[in-house]
C-alpha cells in the first residue's frame, strides 16, 4: 500500500508561460481554432446561415491549417541527423 502523506511526493516545477514568438503562427492558430467556433456560433443563434460567412468561415480555416502544416515542417529535426531520428523532440 502507497501512502500518499510521505516525504518522497514528487513536485514538479512551474511550467515557463506561454510565449507567442511568431505572430503568424499565433494567428493561423486563432484562424484554426476561431472560424469553426464562428460557425458553430452562427448556427445556434440564427435561423439561417449568411452563405459570406459560411464560405469565410471554411477559407479561414483551410488557410490556417495549411499555414500551420507547412510552417510546422520547417521545425523538425534536419535531415541528415543519422539513421535513428525516427522521433525529434
Amino acid at each position: 500500500m502507497h501512502d500518499n502523506e510521505s516525504a518522497d511526493n514528487f513536485v514538479p516545477p512551474e511550467p515557463p508561460p506561454i510565449k507567442v514568438t511568431d505572430p503568424i503562427k499565433a494567428a493561423a492558430l486563432a484562424g484554426v481554432i476561431g472560424a469553426p467556433l464562428v460557425f458553430v456560433i452562427v448556427g445556434i443563434l440564427l435561423t439561417y446561415e449568411p452563405v459570406r460567412l459560411g464560405s469565410a468561415c471554411v477559407l479561414i480555416f483551410v488557410i490556417s491549417f495549411l499555414v500551420l502544416f507547412f510552417r510546422s515542417s520547417n521545425d523538425r529535426a534536419p535531415k541528415d541527423s543519422g539513421w535513428d531520428d525516427g522521433s525529434a523532440l
